[in-house]
């Protein structure tokens, strides 16, 4: 068994043979790097594509199981995102728009097949919904505009 200081040492050393890449392909535990593409578990990279398990990741296009990241597009199973764009069966994410199957999420627009959403706003079949309960278009006008008055507050 491993002492706590071997760990670290260990950690400290993956962690110092980090190097900022460019134009990666094809790797696995890439960190770091931008222009990425077919990698896997990826963090803190831009401008990814076709990578699977990214975290903290930014410009994302096509990739699948993401968490954390910022400006997805065409996505898979992204969790925790933001400013996500025709993504698929996302879940928590903020801000999203056009994407289908959403999950949780907030300030959702022109989504479609939403559940459990907040601050949709003109997505279809979840219209005049919040947090699925249906109101009428008075109702949720209504409800919206008391969310904006919080959210300035």
């Amino acid at each position: 068994m491993k002492t706590k200081e071997e760990i670290l040492k260990m950690t400290w050393k993956k962690i110092k043979e980090y190097k900022k890449n460019s134009d990666c392909s094809y790797c696995s535990d890439c960190s770091y790097c931008s222009y990425c593409s077919d990698c896997s578990h990826c963090f803190d990279c831009s401008y990814c594509s076709h990578c699977f398990d990214c975290s903290y990741c930014s410009d994302c296009s096509d990739c699948s199981h993401c968490f954390d990241c910022s400006d997805c597009s065409d996505c898979s199973y992204c969790f925790d995102c933001s400013d996500c764009s025709y993504c698929s069966d996302c879940s928590d994410c903020f801000d999203c728009s056009d994407c289908f199957d959403c999950f949780d999420c907030s300030d959702c627009s022109y989504c479609s097949d939403c559940s459990d959403c907040s601050d949709c706003s003109y997505c279809s079949d979840c219209s005049y919904k919040i947090l699925n309960v249906q109101f009428t278009k008075e109702e949720y006008e209504k409800k919206l505009k008391e969310k904006w008055k919080q959210k300035k507050n």
